[in-house]
């Protein structure tokens, strides 16, 4: 049996850059750059090649999606020699998901 979505917004794909900085266990700072794979009102689903710890605060920037503040780890899995982290925003995206683009605008 298929498992219900019960995702609150729509994800669509967004292959673009991302930026994430957060403060570890020990209030050093850390940094990753890595790869959005979608996109939602609400968050992003992210690819790292270091693991963050869920529910850590975390500053973000995707500048092909114009997108920038904060968001707080709610998930993260290993795939391989990286990670999957699901991000939800601070602050849900107010003009939906065109700021992200078409899938056609992706392809260019």
């Amino acid at each position: 049996m298929p498992r219900k979505d019960t995702r609150r917004h729509q994800r669509i794909s967004y292959l673009g850059p991302v930026r994430i900085s957060w403060m570890d266990e020990n209030n050093a700072p850390q940094f990753a750059q890595g790869k959005c794979v979608d996109a939602s009102e609400g968050g992003l689903r992210v690819e790292i090649l270091k693991p963050i710890p869920v529910y850590s605060v975390v500053s973000l920037r995707a500048d092909q999606a114009n997108l920038g503040g904060s968001a707080i780890v709610k998930h993260i899995a290993r795939s391989g020699s990286k990670y999957i982290v699901g991000l939800e925003l601070s602050q849900a995206v107010s003009d939906g998901l065109s700021r992200f683009g078409s899938p056609e605008d992706q392809k260019r």
